[in-house]
Order: C-alpha cells, then sequence, then structure tokens
C-alpha cells in the first residue's frame, strides 16, 4: 500500500488520508515520539538503544496473537495482562543473549539460519520442497517481513547456542534420574465413598420467588449478545486474483525461467494401518499388538482389501479414507515407517514396522522417480500464483480507489459494483464470531459495531494477506432473555446447586464418623454398599472412575494408607470421600527403557533454569533506562 501511496502523494485523496495518519500518531504517542526528547528510542539498556519502531512491530504481534488464541478478551482483560512490560522484558532478554553469545563468539552463520529456515514443515510446497511464495505469504499472515522473522530466527539460534555453552556445566546424576523415574512413573489407589447430588434433588424444591432472585441476581447469564450485519469487501492478492489476466505465454515463461521450483523429488503413495502403542509399553504388550498386526496382515492372503481392514482397524487419523497417506517424499516421515516405504515395490505389504507412534502395516500403492513436473501439472499453479503477484501489484490502487470513493459519500454496494469486486455479508453476528469470521482483532470488531448502520469504515482493517472494508449493514442490540424462556435452566440450576450443597453435607457428616475411633467400624458397616475402589492413577489430575480433580489427586499421594483424607472432594457428579489404599511403583522393566530420556529431560529442565538464573544476572549488572514510558501505559 505504501507504494501506491508514494506514487499518488500528490492526489488529494492521499493528502486527507496523510493527515489523518499523522494526527493518529500525534494523539496516540504525543507529538514527543516524532521529534523529541529520546527520538526514536523507548529505552537504552546500558548504551543499548531499544526503538520503538521493534518494540511496536513485537507489540503488534503479541497482540495478534494473544487476540487469535482468546478472541473474547475485550480490552480491558488485555490491559491487564500487562503485555507491553512483557514485550520490553523480551527485547531486553534478546539483546543481553546476543551481547553475551558475541562475546563468547557464538556467530550464527547465513548458512545455519537457511538451514533452520528450510527445515520447517510450514514453508514446504505440496511436493515437501521449500516454497519460497509460501513463506513470503506465511509470514504476511502473521504481520512479518522476511527480514523481521530471520532476525529473530537467529536471536534464537544464538539463544540455543548460548543454552548449549551453560549445558556443559550442568551434571545429573542417577540418583536424580531415579527420584525424577519414582516420582512421575508411581500411581496410587483410593477407596472411596462418593455422595452424587442426583441422590438429594428430590428434596430440593425453588419457589418463584427463589427464580425470580436468581434471574435478577444473574442478568448477565441470560444476556444475548448484540449482533451485527457486515458487508466486506476484502483487499488480498486472492481476493483480487479472479479479474487478473494471465497469459499461456506467461504461463510458459515462468516454467521455463524456474525450473527449480518444479522439481520433484523421488516420492511414494502409501496405505498404513496403524494399531497404537506407548513407548514406553511393556514387552508383552508390544508382542501381543504385533501379533494382532500379523493376523490382519494374513488376512489380506484370504481376500480382504487393505483399504478396508485400515477403515476398520487403524487407529490413526487416515482410517477414514483407507489409510491413505497420499504423496510424501523422503524427510516427511519418520525414520523406520520411511526407510520401509521406500524400500517396497508397488503392491507390496511390509512386515509390521515398529515406531513411536506404536505398531504399522505399510502397502506401497505407487511410486514416482525424481524429476520435474510438466507444464499441464504445474500450469494451475503457475496461474494462481501469477495472478496473485499481478493482483499484490493492483492492491494499493484498488483499496486507494475504493477509500476514495468512501469519503465521497459512495456506499460499500456502489464500491464494488465500480472495482468489480464481490461483496460479502457476514449474516448476524457476534463480537466473538465476527474474530473468527473475519480474521481481525477484538478492538476492530468494536470499530465496526460503532459504526453508522448504512455507513462503511474509511479505515482499512488489517487482515492476513491483505485489508479489509466493512459496512454494517443491520443491527440488534443487546437483550436480556425473558424470564418465561430461562425459568427451566433456573429451576434446573437451584436444583443442581441445593443438590450439591445437601451432598457435601452428607459427606462431611459421614467424614466425621470414619475419623472417630468409636464410630468409624460402624459407619464403614452402614456404607459398605457404597465403598468403591478406583484403578491406579498418575500425578495428571484425572482419576477415571471420579473425574478430574487435581486437589484430591495430590491429597491422595500425600496420603498415609488407611487414612482417610481430612476433608470431601467436589467431582463432576457429587462430593467423594477418600482414603488411600495402594501405592504402586513403576515398572522396573521400564527403567532401563526411560533412564536415558529421563536424563535428558532433567539435563534440559536444569539447564533452562541455569540460562534464566544467568540472564536475570545479566539484567542485575546493566541498567534499564526507559525514555519514552508513556508508550508502556497500559
Amino acid at each position: 500500500m505504501l507504494d501506491g501511496l508514494r506514487q499518488n502523494a500528490g492526489s488529494w485523496v492521499i493528502k486527507i488520508l496523510f493527515g489523518v495518519i499523522i494526527l493518529a500518531f500525534v494523539f496516540a504517542y504525543g507529538s514527543g515520539t516524532l521529534g523529541g526528547k529520546g527520538g526514536g528510542v523507548l529505552a537504552y539498556l546500558g548504551e543499548t538503544p531499544i526503538m520503538i519502531t521493534d518494540f511496536q512491530s513485537r507489540l503488534r504481534r503479541e497482540l495478534d496473537a494473544v487476540r487469535t488464541q482468546m478472541p473474547g478478551l475485550s480490552n480491558e482483560d488485555i490491559s491487564q495482562m500487562r503485555i507491553k512490560d512483557r514485550v520490553l522484558a523480551n527485547m531486553v532478554n534478546s539483546t543481553l543473549i546476543r551481547q553475551q553469545a558475541l562475546e563468547l563468539g557464538l556467530a550464527v552463520s547465513d548458512a545455519e539460519l537457511q538451514k533452520r529456515i528450510v527445515s520447517y514443515q510450514v514453508f514446504r510446497g505440496k511436493d515437501g520442497r521449500f516454497d519460497t511464495g509460501i513463506y513470503r505469504a506465511v509470514l504476511r499472515g502473521s504481520n512479518m517481513t522476511p527480514a523481521d522473522f530471520e532476525t529473530g530466527m537467529r536471536q534464537d539460534i544464538m539463544a540455543e547456542k548460548l543454552q548449549k555453552y551453560l549445558d556443559m556445566t550442568v551434571v545429573v546424576d542417577d540418583a536424580e534420574v531415579r527420584d525424577f523415574f519414582q516420582y512421575g512413573g508411581e500411581r496410587v489407589a483410593i477407596d472411596y465413598l462418593l455422595f452424587p447430588w442426583e441422590d438429594f434433588a428430590a428434596e430440593v424444591q425453588s419457589s418463584d420467588e427463589q427464580v425470580e432472585k436468581y434471574y435478577a441476581d444473574n442478568q448477565d447469564r441470560f444476556r444475548r449478545p448484540a449482533r451485527a450485519t457486515l458487508q466486506y469487501l476484502q483487499f488480498t492478492p486472492q481476493a483480487l486474483s479472479g479479474v487478473q489476466t494471465v497469459s499461456a505465454e506467461e504461463i510458459k515463461t515462468y516454467y521455463d525461467t524456474h525450473q527449480d521450483e518444479f522439481a520433484r523429488p523421488e516420492q511414494v503413495r502409501a496405505r498404513h494401518i496403524l494399531l497404537k502403542l506407548d513407548a514406553g509399553a511393556p514387552e508383552a504388550e508390544v508382542k501381543d499388538v504385533r501379533t494382532k498386526l500379523l493376523r490382519l496382515k494374513a488376512r489380506l492372503a484370504k481376500g480382504s482389501t487393505f483399504e478396508e481392514l485400515a477403515k476398520k482397524y487403524s487407529e490413526g487419523p487416515s482410517n477414514a479414507t483407507g489409510g491413505d497417506l497420499g504423496w510424501f517424499s523422503r524427510g516427511m516421515m519418520v525414520g523406520p515407517f520411511e526407510e520401509a516405504a521406500f524400500s517396497l515395490k508397488p503392491g507390496e505389504v511390509s512386515e509390521p514396522i515398529r515406531t513411536k507412534f506404536g505398531w504399522h502395516l505399510l502397502k506401497l500403492e505407487d511410486h514416482r522417480d525424481e524429476g520435474v513436473k510438466a507444464l499441464a501439472e504445474a500450469e494451475s499453479d503457475i496461474r494462481s500464483s501469477l495472478a496473485e503477484d499481478k493482483a499484490a501489484d493492483a492492491l494499493s490502487d484498488k483499496l486507494d480507489q475504493a477509500i476514495g470513493q468512501i469519503i465521497v459519500g459512495d456506499t460499500l454496494v456502489k464500491v464494488a459494483e465500480g472495482l468489480g469486486m464481490t461483496l460479502e455479508s457476514t449474516g448476524a453476528m457476534t463480537k466473538d464470531m465476527l474474530v473468527q469470521r473475519l480474521g481481525i482483532d477484538a478492538e476492530s470488531v468494536q470499530l465496526l459495531f460503532d459504526l453508522e448502520t448504512g455507513k462503511a469504515s474509511e479505515t482499512p482493517l488489517s487482515i492476513e494477506g491483505g485489508y479489509l472494508l466493512a459496512a454494517k449493514s443491520k443491527f440488534v442490540e443487546s437483550t436480556v432473555a425473558p424470564l418465561d424462556e430461562v425459568k427451566g435452566v433456573i429451576v434446573e440450576t437451584l436444583r443442581r446447586e441445593g443438590a450439591l450443597t445437601l451432598a457435601q453435607e452428607k459427606a462431611d457428616s459421614v467424614l466425621t464418623e470414619l475419623v472417630d475411633p468409636a464410630k468409624a467400624k460402624a459407619a464403614l458397616v452402614q456404607y459398605k454398599a457404597k465403598l468403591a475402589t478406583s484403578k491406579p492413577f498418575a500425578r495428571r489430575g484425572l482419576i477415571p472412575e471420579l473425574g478430574m480433580n487435581p486437589e484430591l489427586v495430590e491429597a491422595a499421594f500425600a496420603g498415609t494408607e488407611g487414612q482417610w483424607l481430612d476433608k470431601s472432594y467436589s467431582v463432576g457428579s457429587g462430593y467423594a470421600l477418600a482414603r488411600l489404599v495402594e501405592r504402586v511403583a513403576p515398572p522396573e522393566e521400564l527403567w532401563e527403557r526411560q533412564k536415558e530420556l529421563l536424563r535428558t529431560q532433567i539435563q534440559q529442565a536444569k539447564t533452562n533454569e541455569m540460562f534464566m538464573a544467568y540472564l536475570s544476572g545479566l539484567r542485575d549488572k546493566i541498567e534499564l533506562k526507559v525514555v519514552q514510558p508513556q508508550l508502556l501505559e497500559n
């Protein structure tokens, strides 16, 4: 867009836009940030400046990431997260890491950087090779330039090297590994008495007065969010590519001059049947699953097809398509699986293959040698790519033209007609729904909600790969659902809450008897029918029979065998009392298989801890002086 602005800076529309942009900077940051004290510097770390532009770029990416992960957050929620402070702290850490790495001679070569970038699967095309176009598109969607990404990646590699340097001083002895193995692998079982809330539900009755009071006290729970219907135009290379003309000559020229892009490595197409198995499974279980797979292979000789067996028995995500994995090249699958796939001939079925996922049976469907895609095969992709390139060149002019029409009063419908573009509509949607539909942040959605009905936004909103202009065509205010509509929900809520209270009171009453030596025996006899024993469970917080309750799990592991825990615990269906009945040590056969992996994990954890302490020490030795504190206000 900036290229378009520079080329057309003489037009009155562009002058208006630049006036708006300058005012926005003045109101947002104050005139001092454009040329006053501190200039373009946010802070000094010692004598090293931290630039405002770098800070704002990182802040924008961080905010985009937060809003993508948690689209329902309000501006107030985001302010409380103190993201600006976090971004500055990360920039300080990056600067310290870079300085220390350079002092130690831990540079990152261009070759190292390139190797790391091309290793990322997300940047590869359908043929499994690094694709420059995809690389730039992915970064564009994350509001990053290649220079930004490569700078950040270089710093990440430098940090890894510094961590490895510190790692040489970390020692992990066998006793530590053994303790970690014992702690992580230990399981416990409990006796429990469950008091389901449903057993007490019949005792709870709600009066009309209680229902009305609950309704009055909980209006927000029954509020229907406001909804807006938006019409919008997308200004992206993809959206504008449909109106671009690409000639056969252009396609042929591109194909002839970019042969390296159409090079195709050796590839195979295969199907597989996966029977899942944990990496640390006991040997007996490993043999049992392998035997099941051999039985399936035997059925192939009796007339069953590989596809139907995969649909019925495979536990992998490809089971719905008969185990079809499509075409893949070397480096895309785990080692043993890949080795088998490239050693088979089309139509052959492998012996069982063991990987970290479990046992696989593999059938090779087809094989093609390394070569270059034919023009006919590549034509569609080339046409799309060239059309998007042309659209990207025209994007700024199209957007400027649209903004100019809106400023002089044209509707978005008329803008779309004039540009030959398709005007899309969202239908009635809440703010959260619009964040997902349009790919914009919550703040931008609020701007659209605040528009007058029928009026288009004069400010383009940033979306993945380009911009968006929108108009609000309809709006429905937020309302509270009438009592008659939600009365049933309220009655059920009050019934459950009241029953849970009774269940807890009953559990606490029984616990008083169980811990009283004079009453414990009689209480156990009375509640013998309700007493149950759980299967052994780990420290992850889940008890299969009772559900997720980390507090109960922690108490069980800390408990003494035979003694009731000192309180009742809320579980999904009510309240429970529990006592520890058994501790189960991890199988000794796992020790030899897992100890080196555990040693590596402990080493990494200790290295990370040392690294953070090392950074903290560096920060304590150097002054951070913020010269533009107003930019850090949340």
